[in-house]
């Protein structure tokens, strides 16, 4: 049994709808983002990895008597922000609200937990609390002298550990408003936001929608070769800066080639396995190229970033995106370790179990 407040389902509508951005699959897709369900129990297991955090609510008589599989943000992202996994623990009794699953019962998107202790722990940033003036909100975090110091003294230039401005997440969004497609690129694109498609479970991102997530990612100087070490999904790309090296087959990655501009990094992208372009449903074709340009601040503090793709079958000019990223002294790239859960209802789903 769902019980829904309708009063509490505008609040929902208006804090949650611009954080569409956070997940790797489609929110709205999954739960019902102007609706909120309101659950109270006891849970019974907790599980705390990537790529989302999830745990299990026997729910009470008067709310059904269900158990409640919930989902929330990714575990890096919330310890990153003073969110960590002793707040939420086998045995507590619990209140939870958040967005309704649509294609299954007893199962929510939770935004808010109220603690036996009547403090409300906000899942998301943004939010305003429910039930209690006792909030636990998520705030970035302070490192410690030790990994400022040890951060500092390992940078050089471009090389180091960078991070989204204003916490892991917000950030500039990368992705525009809308596209020059072509008459091709528009049908493609049509025909693609038809299909009931949904990203579940450890399915790892493609150039360039990579390059608009929320984790951090480092260049590291390798001589010949520069390496991107992104934390999200534990994901690399290889720079080849002699040109050496043959493209061979087509990847998700595709085949990178760099070069130096004065102090900016040039990257040319080409042999793209075809697929998301990342927005509006855009699929790319074989032919798509990829130009990014990485320009580092005088104070080296800010990494600014241009993105130009160009694909004569998708657009009609060349589409040129911009965003940028932080120099956070003390920051690392921690193993994302993503693991699947078989017993989701989700991954149930996609896997057309349900």
């Amino acid at each position: 049994m769902s019980i829904k407040f309708n009063c509490l389902a505008l609040l929902l509508t208006v804090i949650l709808a611009p954080l569409e951005v956070f997940a790797h699959h489609s929110r709205t897709a999954f739960f019902d983002q102007n609706s909120l369900v309101e659950v109270e129990g006891v849970i019974t297991r907790v599980l705390w990895r990537h790529p989302h955090v999830r745990f299990w609510v026997q729910s009470d008589a008067a709310y059904g008597g269900a158990v409640w599989e919930l989902e929330s943000t990714p575990p890096s992202i919330l310890e990153r922000e003073g969110i960590n996994r002793e707040l939420i623990s086998v045995g507590a009794r619990v209140r939870v609200a958040g967005a309704p699953a649509r294609r299954v019962e007893n199962a929510m998107e939770v935004s808010h937990v109220l603690l036996p202790d009547g403090s409300e722990v906000l899942l998301y940033g943004g939010l305003e609390p429910i039930w209690s003036d006792n909030v636990v909100r998520r705030q970035l975090q302070d490192f410690s002298d030790e990994a400022i110091s040890a951060s500092r003294a390992s940078a050089a230039g471009l090389f180091r550990v960078w991070s989204r401005e204003g916490g892991i997440s917000l950030r500039p969004r990368l992705f525009l408003e809308s596209y020059p497609l072509t008459a091709s690129g528009r049908t493609r694109a049509q025909a693609n936001a038809e299909e009931d498609r949904l990203f579940t479970g450890c399915v790892a991102k493609v150039m360039p929608p990579i390059m608009d997530n929320i984790w951090p990612f480092e260049f590291v100087d390798e001589g010949e070769n520069l390496r991107l070490r992104i934390e999200e999904f534990d994901q690399e790309r290889i720079i080849h800066m002699t040109g050496d090296a043959e493209p061979g087959a087509r990847t998700t990655m595709g085949y990178s080639t760099g070069s130096w501009d004065g102090g900016e990094l040039v990257v040319t992208t080409s042999n793209l396995i075809p697929g998301e372009f990342g927005s509006a449903d855009i699929l790319l074709t074989e032919n798509a190229e990829l130009v990014e340009r990485f320009i580092l601040s005088s104070d080296e503090t800010r990494l600014d970033y241009t993105l130009t793709v160009t694909d004569p079958d998708t657009f009609a000019a060349p589409v040129e995106m911009q965003s940028y990223w932080i120099w956070r002294p003390g920051e690392s790239i921690k193993p994302y370790d993503c693991v699947e859960v078989p017993e989701s209802w989700t991954t149930n789903y996609a896997d057309g179990n349900n």
